[in-house]
């Protein structure tokens, strides 16, 4: 028996080839790996997913952050304190909307 019968063998190469990538493919993407032109689609949705990741309650402290140094500041106007002071009250209404009322079971058991 010739080795690469052993290593592929003819039976299984058939199945391979019913919808996978053929192995100049495979070859293509390793190489287009390796010199940095991957996909910039992949790059694009992890990004996406790491936006994602804030919570109502990050946004808040941030927005408290600026509240304070918009406080701090004497030459932004008042205009500008009141706009973030607005917008936190609306971030307060989406935290208390996304709260789920429970029974008092929980607290028994």
């Amino acid at each position: 028996m010739a080795i690469s019968n052993f290593l592929n063998p003819s039976d299984e190469e058939r199945d391979i080839q019913d919808g996978t990538p053929s192995e100049d493919e495979i070859l293509q993407e390793v190489i287009d790996e390796h010199l940095g032109l991957q996909q910039t689609q992949d790059d694009d949705e992890e990004e996406l997913q790491e936006r994602s990741l804030h919570s109502v309650k990050s946004a808040r402290q941030a927005l408290q952050v600026l509240i304070e140094f918009t406080e701090e500041q004497e030459a932004l106007q008042l205009d500008y304190l009141r706009g973030l002071e607005h917008l936190e009250f609306a971030l307060e209404a989406l935290d208390q909307e996304s709260q789920v009322q429970s029974t008092l079971d929980t607290w028994i058991t």
